[in-house]
């Protein structure tokens, strides 16, 4: 309970739900059979790895027999917790490598990985130096740390995208493929990197053409991350981070990426799209 990554409001409802388990006289084992979860569920939420959403606070404060006033504060909490905001000076303050591998801890423990990314490729896509390139230029990424921050991207990458239990689906725009986050050089080999990672059997990606974009919703970017005790959305703002846990809230970025996923195209149609962006950029050298 003293990892920094965990805000002070989600280590003092972790704290209360344990303490609320504890004086009802429940194991975890007994409290995760008769609100039907896992032990390793009640564990997580705990010690803080898992954020519950209020059905879940629910739940464990009404088996446990909590006092209205102690249920009232503990809902209270679940709430401020089910969306949650963290500035990215609070991300980064054990190192932008730190992170990247708490990203890589976390994701590598989901069955399915949603990338909604309508700017740029996304992290688990890049090369090294699109990385570098974009971590210098455009993040809130200390000039010193870059170097082992893209280090640690490649490190989760190869333990999300090489991992069989774990499906990534990403859908970006052609728009994101477009941009140049340095040379055109930069660009081809991020184009042929994307190709190469279609191949991957638990890697799926889509692209939302130009023209199509004209008809396709905007919205900022977004990774949805499911694993099999919880879901959550992770959004990425100028200045910080949000966590969405809220099942309504998730279920509507769901809906969302289905939507974007129907003006996307997949397989041949993709591979034929990006060529043509690689031929057409390679034109302008």
């Amino acid at each position: 309970m003293s990892s920094p990554d965990i805000s002070a409001r989600r280590r003092r409802l972790a704290l209360l739900l344990k303490q609320l388990r504890i004086d009802a006289g429940l194991s975890a084992q007994d409290l995760g059979a008769d609100c039907g979860w896992s032990q390793s569920k009640v564990s997580k939420i705990e010690n803080g790895r898992t954020r519950p959403t209020r059905p879940d606070v629910a739940s464990w404060v009404e088996r446990c027999e909590a006092p209205a006033e102690l249920q009232a504060e503990i809902m209270d909490l679940a709430s401020l917790v089910g969306t949650e905001v963290a500035s990215w000076r609070e991300v980064n303050r054990r190192g932008a490598d730190e992170q990247q591998r708490a990203r890589a801890q976390h994701q590598g423990d989901a069955t399915t990985i949603l990338v909604y990314q309508p700017e740029v490729v996304p992290g688990l896509l890049q090369t090294p130096e699109y990385a570098r390139r974009l971590l210098l230029g455009h993040s809130q990424v200390p000039r010193d740390q870059v170097p082992a921050a893209v280090l640690a991207r490649l490190d989760r990458q190869a333990a999300v995208l090489f991992n069989d239990s774990t499906v990534v689906t990403f859908i970006i725009t052609e728009t994101a493929l477009r941009w140049q986050p340095g040379d055109v050089a930069v660009t081809l080999a991020q184009l042929d990197r994307i190709l190469a990672l279609n191949t991957s059997p638990n890697v799926d990606i889509g692209v939302i053409t130009r023209e199509a974009q004209s008809r396709a919703k905007p919205l900022h970017s977004f990774v949805l991350v499911r694993s099999s005790d919880t879901v959550e959305v992770q959004v990425e703002t100028l200045t910080a981070e949000l966590t969405v846990t809220e099942p309504d809230d998730v279920a509507a970025y769901e809906r969302f990426f289905d939507e974007q996923r129907t003006h996307a195209v997949f397989g041949q149609a993709l591979i034929q799209l990006v060529r043509a962006v690689a031929d057409e950029l390679s034109r302008t050298i």
